[in-house]
């Protein structure tokens, strides 16, 4: 079991719902059942953190991205490839792992460049890094708490695009 409910965060950690099929609390614990029933960690959920340690990541990997600097096993070129379009004049707007801005209605909002890259998670986590621009913004919200929902998915949906078109307009 990987998770934070007994280690050094126990009590520093927001529930993230009552879960209908845990019959329970969910707390410092992964939130998807599929990443929950294989042990609580896999490629696309189970990852915990603070924005400033999400942030910190980011930067350090952009840091690679625009050569500024080198780590070993992990080159520029590696780099790219997970952050470039596959498939693009598809229609698709995935790379590998990382999504890029929708040309309509994309949670970037109407000001990131299309060299942009992030990550949406379904508890309202997300970030996107503009990387023309060097912008980067890390939301940690918890959309599901108490109950996830329609509702407060459509107000998550709405609110994303405002908070990075905010954000860009003062940066």
């Amino acid at each position: 079991r990987k998770d934070l409910r007994d280690g050094c965060c126990k009590g520093l950690v927001a529930p993230t719902e009552v879960c209908p099929f845990r019959k329970r609390l969910v707390c410092g614990e992964v939130n998807d059942l599929n990443a929950w029933v294989v042990g609580g960690v896999s490629g696309h959920a189970g990852l915990f953190g603070t924005a400033g340690s999400v942030a910190k990541l980011l930067l350090r990997l952009l840091d690679i991205y625009k050569g500024r600097c080198n780590v070993p096993n992990f080159p520029k070129v590696l780099l790219r490839e997970f952050w470039h379009i596959q498939g693009p004049g598809t229609g698709n707007t995935w790379a590998l792992g990382f999504d890029t801005p929708s040309p309509a209605g994309s949670s970037t909002g109407s000001s990131f460049s299309p060299q942009s890259i992030g990550h949406l998670g379904f508890t309202g986590t997300s970030f996107w890094m503009d990387l023309e621009h060097e912008m980067l913004v890390v939301l940690l919200a918890n959309r599901t708490f108490p109950k996830a929902g329609r509702e407060s998915q459509a107000k998550m949906r709405q609110f994303r695009p405002l908070l990075h078109d905010l954000v860009r307009k003062i940066w």
